[in-house]
């Protein structure tokens, strides 16, 4: 007798246990077919839709439904939800209708039951203007040597043009002299809003020491995108 009695505690148990699992009365699988959203016994229901599709889309907060993603959930009944549209590039919004219709987006509605609201917009989708394709540039550099005013020097003014507004430019100088070795030398200046700039410089000779003779310089600019030029230099030293 008493193991019959535990055999049907049992029974009983794992029947309640299996209907723990299965739906109750009233309850039912969300539309959604990525069986994300569920409901529950006296849960309130809220569908969202948006007219045209294309036109926009709608978030609630909190954050449940974003249609035309996620446009069933469940909530706790009277629940404050708010529900804001947003449009695509050449929609404007109209109204709402149903539960949230006369008032302005975003709308506020307490949930209860099963409530259905639709965003309905227009306008027609104007795809974004394509952005204006780089103005490719070419540069030029050129030097003009003109005597200094030093015994043993001589003056370089080196003009860029065509390289892109207001970068920095990198300027590298590689001279070479016959007896007196080469060397590097760098610098940097900044383009103006046309791309173009203006170095000058003065070259004193002192090429291991007093230096008298020719000079080739070789002169590189390039700005921050990679525009380059180059152009070379002879001079003499001293230059009269």
């Amino acid at each position: 007798m008493r193991r019959r009695y535990i055999r049907r505690m049992l029974l009983i148990a794992g029947l309640a246990a299996i209907t723990a699992l299965l739906p109750a009365a009233g309850q039912s699988r969300p539309p959604e077919s990525d069986g994300s959203t569920y409901t529950w016994t006296g849960a309130a229901t809220l569908t969202v839709d948006v007219k045209p599709w294309g036109g926009g889309f709608v978030r609630s907060d909190p954050y449940l439904i974003d249609c035309p993603l996620a446009c069933t959930r469940a909530f706790e009944a009277n629940r404050e939800v708010k529900l804001t549209a947003y449009m695509t590039p050449g929609h404007t919004f109209k109204a709402w209708e149903g539960a949230c219709a006369g008032q302005g987006n975003p709308c506020t509605l307490k949930v209860s039951g099963a409530m259905a609201v639709t965003a309905v917009l227009e306008g027609r989708y104007v795809p974004p203007a394509p952005s204006a394709p780089a103005v490719p540039v070419s540069p030029e550099l050129s030097v003009e040597v003109t005597p200094g005013e030093c015994p043993e020097c001589f003056y370089m003014a080196f003009t860029g043009t065509g390289y892109h507004a207001t970068s920095p430019i990198d300027i590298t100088f590689s001279y070479v002299t016959p007896d007196a070795g080469s060397g590097t030398d760098e610098d940097v200046v900044t383009s103006d809003d046309a791309g173009d700039w203006l170095a000058q410089y003065y070259e004193n000779c002192q090429f291991d020491g007093a230096y008298a003779g020719p000079v080739v310089i070789d002169v590189t600019a390039t700005d921050a995108q990679g525009a380059s030029a180059s152009t070379q230099v002879n001079g003499t030293c001293p230059e009269t």
